[in-house]
């Protein structure tokens, strides 16, 4: 009666996880649309960073990286430790000769025993089945790992690129800038000497080009910097970065984020907080295995001999099968089996925190794009009407029927805006980037 229940309680030990995670519809807020089941995160990195050269940085920094190395190297183990869980199943061989020299009233007694020794560890409560199937979710685990870090390394290889070209195009600003407050304090100098202005207007516009010309070398100095950077993440030593233009890169004239369900098919973050639930479920199989008997069948088969070498004529065979059963263990037992419960609670915790996170990166990055996308059209107008209202301003003052102090303020908006304008374009590709790993992008 008591094998028959101690059996029939055994079936759910071998009971394989079955995932049962859900995602909320709404767990990305208002951006997804009933029928948006194309997902920028579907695309592969090469489609959505079109750009040659950006496309061959990335290339260098996945085969390069030392984080996406680790990565590998850790899959590597995982892989190591499922190929040993699986031969767990197996019996284990030993071969331990050993022999013995006793000396005794003059007289000396040589002795050996060379056996094979084998083990095999029976798997009916399921020990070696949850330590496999365990093994073969960290596994995973792992490469969901790769997949998060390979995706946030092309990311932000990509951020960073782009935020060389936006700075090239502010360093190009700024020097055009320069040359036109150039022609300006030249002109203003001449006026100042036909008497039209006084000397503070010119020493205004002398003290007005050099902030400029310090914004120069300020740009200069990020863009070293921010190469530098690049370097490391491509493993290599710090060198000057080659880029296209700012003009190259258009930002995608609709974007999808995809039904919510993909963000368990896509992000590797969600999948590894998911998996993290698979392996705390096989803890907690093992902690309740721990109940159980462990039967052990061993064997040893060989010869020894207390005659020496001479005459190895006598065989040596046992078998032994070994069958422990826990009864006291201090309370380590029964702790570790609720500990195994709380840590499968905490890891479905951290997955509904996960898949949060997850949704609410998505909400804010589609409603950045959108936004930037709204005032790109309103700031290149303000562009543009600070280009004619400077071109207007300084022709009055030419013709002496107006300031300085109109051309240096018509001057300094326009400046502004055009630097503004350069900095919402970057914030809208950045946008799309957290976007794309958002929605994990591959």
């Amino acid at each position: 009666m008591t094998a028959g229940l101690m059996l029939l309680s055994s079936c759910s030990l071998y009971q394989k996880y079955e995932a049962n995670n859900t995602v909320p519809a709404d767990i990305m807020g208002d951006v997804v649309q009933p029928d948006d089941t194309i997902s920028l995160g579907a695309l592969g990195w090469r489609q959505l960073f079109t750009d040659p050269l950006l496309q061959q940085l990335i290339e260098r920094a996945l085969q390069n990286n030392t984080d996406m190395k680790l990565a590998q190297l850790t899959i590597e183990q995982a892989q190591n430790d499922l190929a040993s869980a699986r031969l767990g199943a197996l019996p284990s061989f030993t071969f331990e000769p050993s022999g013995t020299l006793t000396h005794f009233n003059g007289m000396a007694t040589r002795s050996y025993i060379v056996p094979l020794k084998a083990s095999w560890q029976l798997n009916i409560f399921g020990q070696v089945t949850s330590r496999k199937r365990q093994a073969k979710a960290r596994l995973q685990m792992q490469k969901d790992y790769k997949q998060a870090v390979q995706t946030n390394l092309a990311a932000n290889v990509a951020a960073t690129y782009y935020n060389l070209v936006m700075l090239d195009r502010e360093l190009q600003i700024l020097k055009e800038t320069q040359v036109v407050w150039e022609e300006s304090l030249e002109a203003m100098r001449v006026l100042f000497e036909a008497g039209l202005y006084m000397s503070p207007a010119v020493y205004q516009m002398e003290a007005y080009l050099a902030g400029v010309q310090s914004g120069i070398v300020d740009v200069q100095e990020t863009i070293l910097t921010t190469e530098a950077a690049l370097c490391l993440m491509l493993s290599e030593q710090p060198h000057h970065i080659d880029r296209s233009q700012y003009e190259k890169f258009v930002m995608p004239s609709e974007l999808h984020v995809g039904l919510p369900l993909r963000l368990l098919e896509a992000r590797p973050d969600v999948r590894q907080a998911a998996r993290n639930i698979e392996v705390a479920y096989y803890n907690v199989q093992q902690a309740r295995q721990a109940f159980y008997p462990d039967l052990t069948i061993s064997a040893t088969l060989g010869w020894s001999n207390g005659e020496g070498a001479v005459n190895p004529s006598q065989f040596l065979a046992q078998a032994v099968a070994s069958l422990v059963q826990p009864l006291f263990m201090q309370g380590r037992l029964k702790a570790r089996h609720k500990n195994a419960q709380l840590d499968q609670e905490k890891a479905r915790l951290q997955f509904v925190q996960t898949l949060l996170k997850a949704g609410n990166e998505v909400y804010r990055q589609m409603h950045i794009c959108k936004k930037t996308e709204q005032k790109a059209a309103y700031l290149t107008s303000t562009v543009n009407s600070l280009h004619e209202a400077y071109n207007g301003t300084r022709e009055l003052m030419n013709n002496g029927t107006n300031t300085y102090v109109e051309v240096l303020r018509a001057q300094e908006d326009l400046l502004t805006a055009q630097i503004r304008e350069v900095e919402n374009h970057f914030e809208g590709v950045q946008a799309l980037i957290n976007l794309y790993t958002a929605l994990g992008g591959f």
